[in-house]
This record gives C-alpha cells, sequence and structure tokens, in this order.
C-alpha cells in the first residue's frame, strides 16, 4: 500500500519545500533573461568620462563620495551612447577603460560587463539556488530521516 506524500512530511517540510522551490524559481527566471541577454548582446570598450548619480553605499576613493561613473561606448553601426554605470562603476573613474555590454536593438540597455557577468549570472542566481537546494535536501534528509526511525522501530 502507497502512502501519500503527507504522511512522510509534516505541515513544516511542505512549507519549506514550496519556498524551496520559490527560491529555486527566483534563480531560474533571471538565470533565464540574462542568458537571452547575453546570447543576443554585443561587447564594446567604454571609458568613464564623468560621475552620475549618488549611490547608497559611500564608496571612498577620487570620485565625490557615493557617486557613479558615467561611461560613454560607441556601437557597431557608429552611435555614441553613455550611461550611468551603477554600483558597478562605483571603482571606475574618467579616463578608465572598461568592457560594455549592450543590447543592439536598444542601445539604452547597457551596463559594465563586469557586473553584467558576476553579479547578474552568478551571485544573486547562485545564492537563491544554493539556498532552495539546501531546503530541499534539508526536507530530504528528514523525510529519509523519519523513514529510517519508523522501520527501526516496527
Amino acid at each position: 500500500m502507497q502512502r501519500s506524500l503527507a504522511a512522510h512530511v509534516n505541515s513544516n517540510g511542505l512549507a519549506i519545500s514550496l519556498m524551496a522551490v520559490v527560491a529555486i524559481l527566483f534563480a531560474a527566471v533571471p538565470i533565464g533573461y540574462n542568458a537571452l541577454f547575453l546570447a543576443n548582446s554585443r561587447l564594446a570598450s567604454g571609458t568613464g568620462v564623468g560621475y552620475g548619480r549618488e549611490l547608497s553605499d559611500n564608496t571612498k576613493g577620487s570620485r565625490p563620495d557615493g557617486t557613479s561613473a558615467v561611461i560613454e561606448f560607441t556601437t557597431v553601426s557608429g552611435k555614441t551612447v553613455r550611461f550611468d554605470g551603477g554600483s558597478a562603476s562605483r571603482y571606475i573613474d574618467p579616463g578608465d577603460h572598461v568592457s560594455v555590454r549592450y543590447d543592439p536593438d536598444d542601445t539604452d540597455h547597457a551596463m559594465v560587463d563586469e557586473d553584467f557577468l558576476l553579479v547578474r549570472l552568478t551571485y544573486l542566481p547562485l545564492t537563491f539556488a544554493a539556498l532552495g537546494l539546501a531546503a530541499l535536501l534539508a526536507v530530504a534528509w528528514t523525510i529519509l530521516h523519519s523513514r529510517i526511525q519508523r522501520s527501526a522501530i516496527q
């Protein structure tokens, strides 16, 4: 006779499992979106040309405290684009050269390549995926452990 999943997992286990699935989805959606951007984007060489908006963290250095860098690059078609590099540009000063990743169909969608590769493709999605996987493994271990205890009692 086969027992239902609810007989093996208490309500806490089900809640943790659901949170794990949500965390994994929080990882999968950005990974898919960013993989699509990676496939369609182009690389260009950009240059820091000034300081942009204030950032929430107060970075130090030669720049005015807490500001991002404005980065300029030229697309393959010859269009010159400027954008605010955001928090990824906190260590970029005017005259510094950086790789820029941009969407050729929407050149306003541009970012510092290092930010894209490190933060958007790895840190955040992998953190959510690892949390979700850890929660699922914890629930699986709990189910397995309870089965072993039940079989030892019988």
